[in-house]
């Protein structure tokens, strides 16, 4: 008997990894994905995979579970991490404000590391400012990076709103510093990333000499190379890489108190945000699948998304890293539960376009403005010779193939949809968009 039910477990267990397989390549194989893949439950992994290939120009070596990816703001986690170890140790404390870590940090008084933490402080986000673009590519000190917020406006007093940005983790990485005298790097590592056992992770990407994947854009004309972005760029907030074997061994760190006491991590995974049904607590992302909740990050630089879902009260974990910056991410995590969890679920199918009188077209040019996780982007629509173009600050522009004469498909940070709404008048001056799963909304500016 209990040999037919061990018998019976492991062609379940072999029937989920298929099906977890299949997924992947679906997307893949329509151009969707490029990257690497780890699905684990209860301590067995049940797809561990690399798709596509790492290196498109030269020797077109495949992705493996191996390969480095840059993985963007899911590195907000190990941050956090860190700065709870310096409040474990007593160094620090929740309430600090920056006027007694950073006394000439202006309105220092007001934001605490709470705030930081939480995305809660108001600080601008510099990361979507038109200077951030210019020197995205140079090597920057952590006080270089504070000018180019610190003299900004808040957007709203610290602590009464959410509104995310990168310029909090600058803030914390130089906080890590001040308190420990040690390089920010240097701390991550040793607190942070060897603890775990990820051995194969860093954070600065120049350092790496081998195995490590390159960023692609598809901008809907066709793929290129993604602009190289300097590590020191996005300190404390997107400076890791890694792998999806190493990343699985921080998650198994995370039942374990070897990073820090588990009482700890739940206060992390708390939100203290909820917006449409998704949480932010300490560093720490909160979403509901299938109905069964996760804590993680996302994340996403130009050429690569990254993203790890625990199910903590599954002991399941969903780990995605892509060097391809339009990866269909928010859709194969969903898929990917699904087929964890026994949902319903269908497998990609391949979108259809259409051609658009060019005259339509001129009604949608423009500048629209929208608030995407409580801070406000622009985007800016023209027509160039491949057709209608999308460009914002901080990611690459992307050409939009027409589903409709008033909806449209772009890559970008992941996939978009475009509704175009005219109003009684003809005029437009709204649009619905749905981008790597968030329903927003843009006005004309």
């Amino acid at each position: 008997m209990l040999g037919q039910q061990l018998i019976d477990r492991i062609m379940g267990v072999s029937q989920i990894s298929r099906e977890l397989d299949t997924l992947v390549a679906a997307y893949t194989k329509q151009g969707r994905f490029s990257g690497a893949v780890l699905v684990a439950q209860h301590g067995d992994i049940l797809l561990s995979k690399g798709y596509g290939y790492a290196d498109q120009d030269h020797d077109w070596q495949s992705n493996t579970p191996r390969t480095l990816f840059r993985i963007g703001s899911m590195s907000k986690p190990f941050t956090a991490i860190a700065m709870m170890q310096l409040v474990e140790q007593g160094q620090l404390s929740l309430g600090d404000t920056l006027s007694t870590l950073l006394p000439d940090y202006p309105q220092g008084e007001r934001i605490t590391i709470a705030h930081l933490l939480s995305n809660r402080s108001g600080i601008e986000d510099y990361v979507t400012t038109t200077e951030y673009e210019r020197i995205q590519s140079a090597r920057l000190s952590t006080q270089e990076l504070t000018g180019l917020f610190r003299d900004q406006p808040l957007r709203f007093a610290p602590g009464s709103n959410f509104g995310y940005s990168n310029s909090n983790w600058v803030l914390l990485a130089l906080i890590v510093e001040q308190v420990t005298g040690q390089p920010f790097e240097r701390v991550i590592r040793e607190r942070v990333l060897l603890p775990a056992g990820m051995r194969a992770s860093g954070l600065d990407w120049s350092s790496v000499r081998g195995g490590r994947s390159v960023g692609y854009i598809d901008t809907g004309a066709g793929m290129e190379r993604a602009p190289l972005l300097d590590s020191s760029t996005m300190r404390g907030g997107g400076d890791i890489h890694s792998t999806i074997e190493d990343l699985y061994q921080w998650d198994r760190a995370l039942y374990t108190d070897t990073l820090l006491p588990q009482a700890t991590l739940r206060q992390m995974w708390t939100p203290l945000t909820e917006l449409n049904g998704k949480g932010y607590g300490l560093g720490f992302e909160r979403h509901t699948l299938h109905g069964h909740r996760s804590v993680g990050h996302s994340g996403g630089l130009p050429g690569y998304v990254s993203n790890i879902a625990r199910f903590i009260d599954d002991d399941a974990t969903i780990i995605l890293v892509s060097n391809l910056g339009s990866a269909a991410w928010e859709q194969i995590t969903d898929g990917l539960a699904a087929i964890l969890f026994g949902a319903p679920y269908t497998l990609p199918t391949k979108k259809t376009f259409v051609k658009v009188d060019p005259a339509v077209l001129t009604a949608y040019v423009g500048t629209y403005t929208m608030e995407y996780f409580e801070r406000t982007a622009e985007l800016r629509f023209t027509i160039e010779p491949d057709g209608l173009v999308m460009h914002t600050n901080g990611l690459p522009k992307a050409v939009l193939s027409a589903l409709s004469d008033t909806r449209f498909y772009g890559r970008s940070k992941g996939e978009v949809e475009f509704a175009f709404v005219r109003e009684h008048d003809g005029q437009v001056n709204r649009i619905d968009i749905v981008w790597a799963g968030y329903k927003l909304a843009a006005q004309r500016k």
